[in-house]
């Protein structure tokens, strides 16, 4: 695949260089004049101008800044989604990766997939089949429940960037997730509490002792043990929350912040 990508800021100018890691595409980069020392990059003056000239030589583009750049650049040269080229923007923090134009016929879709592996960002794929396809065609119920442990002072940026990667990993949707749970140290912290409200989820604690007293096959920390009185929050939490439901996902870690996915049993029966 021809690839165009497209910065507008050394920060963003970095984080396209790490598409070199692409394989099997011919990319070529492409940054505003004010930034013209980066090294692999052709300067430009207009987005626009850019846009008109590769739009019908290139099979996608990839624009490292904000949708609404993207958006303004290629909307004068939109005509059919089976002729248009693939469009994916990706936010300068490699936070987000989307899949903007073309995302099936064009292969956009497939395209934001494999930056996001190469950057560690978030796909976001919004067309119906594939993102049916990436959730088996599932209902999306309501029916879960996130067990949460975190470093103390973790923000709520971390926390949702870190719960967000870790569900998609299990092909997880965050909206199916009902409430929280914790342990009751973590009663004022604040990440804790910000994400939770962000997203409206009810967010529930309990004690290392009635933790400890949840029966089941969990994942032992004794570091965690020593911190806060249980072996293990995120597990024991998800599963005491969840009427002792099916263990979906057992703990995953990143960026200090540990996660489980209990299934309720009322909605499993």
């Amino acid at each position: 695949m021809r690839i165009a990508v497209v910065a507008f800021s050394a920060c963003g100018a970095a984080l396209g260089t790490q598409l070199k890691a692409l394989t099997g595409h011919e990319i070529t980069y492409y940054v505003t004049k004010r930034h013209s020392g980066e090294p692999f990059y052709k300067p430009f003056d207009s987005v626009r101008e850019l846009t008109a000239e590769l739009f019908n030589k290139t099979e996608a583009f990839v624009f490292v800044g904000a949708c609404g750049i993207a958006v303004r650049a290629i909307a004068p040269f939109i005509k059919s989604k089976l002729t248009d080229p693939a469009v994916v923007v990706c936010d300068e923090t490699g936070r987000f990766t989307i899949s903007l134009l073309s995302g099936h016929a064009g292969g956009a879709n497939k395209l934001a997939e494999q930056i996001a592996a190469v950057i560690g960002s978030v796909p976001v794929i919004t067309t119906a089949s594939d993102s049916h396809a990436l959730l088996g065609n599932t209902p999306l119920h309501k029916n879960l429940v996130l067990g949460i442990g975190c470093r103390r002072g973790i923000s709520a940026e971390t926390i949702e960037r870190a719960v967000t990667i870790l569900l998609w990993d299990q092909k997880i949707p965050l909206v199916r997730v009902a409430e929280v749970a914790t342990i009751d140290v973590k009663a004022d912290e604040e990440g804790m509490l910000k994400f939770t409200k962000a997203f409206g989820l009810p967010l529930s604690f309990y004690s290392a002792e009635e933790l400890a007293e949840v029966q089941g096959d969990f994942s032992s920390s004794e570091r965690v043990l020593q911190a806060v009185g249980v072996d293990n929050v995120c597990e024991r939490a998800a599963v005491l929350c969840g009427g002792r439901g099916k263990l979906i996902l057992k703990k995953t870690a990143k960026d200090g912040v540990t996660v489980a996915v209990c299934e309720k049993e009322s909605a499993r029966g």
